[in-house]
């Protein structure tokens, strides 16, 4: 079987990431069809509806609605929702929650601090996939339910208790050997090369051609590639990502717009302000202003 070998991190730009996903299929949005494949960033699976087979490493077992599954890093895997799933006149419907996270966001803590030596060694047993079941199991649901919609310090708050749930329980197994062997690397994923050739260059003039020699396409076969990966055009991403820099800047510094205009590729500011109005519907004069009075503390009355 063949193994993509991606990234997770620059494609939701998010070094902590969790979402519900419903779907008619279970898929990751990033490869539109379910593929074999594997990433740095961990990866907590809780199935709400469905069923099928997943593979994890070397090991292929049925799946059902009530699973939940952490995942290690850089470990091949894929989740078939079973054929019935994909008949046009199908009415069964996949809902599971799917969280991300960068190992390398704790790490340091991981090493530094004594009491989180449970979790680093849970997370290392990862790589052979630990599955969790009993009254863990419930546990961690509701918990991953509610981390759903966290936000901030919170957030990463709900992560670690967690991970110190799965650490510290013995309602879990392991799914597969150590012994990956028999797996044929696809190499790695030309998306991610794209993206992160996009983001490093952002300030820069980045035309069409200079994106498809780098994934080694034609024009055309690049937009086909990134248009069914993203479900955008590039142009449109590319749009996405200059917009989301600007207002970034314009909320945290207060440089000249001119300025924020060539930081985010463009040489006119005029032409800046334009593309700006048209995609915020306010200029970055009035976002910045807007932003700044919701920002500021009343005036106290004497």
């Amino acid at each position: 079987m063949r193994l993509l070998r991606t990234q997770i991190t620059p494609l939701v730009n998010d070094s902590l990431f969790v979402e519900l996903r419903n779907q008619s299929f279970l898929a990751s949005p990033f490869h539109g069809r379910p593929c074999f494949h594997s990433h740095p960033e961990l990866e907590l699976v809780l199935i709400l509806e469905g069923y099928g087979k997943r593979i994890i490493g070397n090991k292929v077992e049925p799946f059902e609605s009530g699973d939940m599954v952490f995942i290690g890093s850089n470990v091949p895997h894929v989740w078939l929702s079973d054929p019935d799933f994909y008949k046009e006149d199908s009415c069964l419907e996949s809902k599971v929650i799917v969280t991300y996270f960068n190992p390398q966001i704790f790490q340091q803590m991981f090493d530094s601090v004594k009491e989180f030596e449970g979790i680093k060694e849970m997370i290392a047993q990862a790589s052979k996939g630990i599955k969790i079941f009993g009254e863990s199991k419930q546990i961690i649901a509701d918990k991953l339910l509610e981390l759903t919609s966290a936000k901030g310090f919170e957030k990463v708050e709900a992560l670690l208790r967690i991970m110190h749930l799965i650490s510290v329980s013995s309602e879990k197994s392991f799914i597969a050997s150590d012994d990956a062997n028999g797996l044929e690397s696809q190499g790695s994923d030309k998306l991610i090369s794209i993206i992160n050739f996009i983001k490093n260059n952002l300030y820069e003039q980045i035309s069409l051609k200079q994106v498809a020699d780098i994934a080694c396409m034609t024009e055309q076969s690049l937009c086909r590639y990134f248009k069914k990966r993203t479900k955008m055009s590039f142009s449109q991403y590319l749009l996405e990502l200059r917009m989301a820099h600007a207002r970034k800047i314009l909320i945290e510094q207060d440089l000249p717009i001119s300025d924020i205009a060539y930081s985010c590729g463009y040489n006119s500011s005029s032409h800046f302000c334009k593309v700006f109005r048209d995609y915020t519907g306010q200029s970055p004069y009035q976002y910045r202003s807007g932003v700044k009075k919701e920002t500021q503390p009343p005036l106290s009355r004497s």
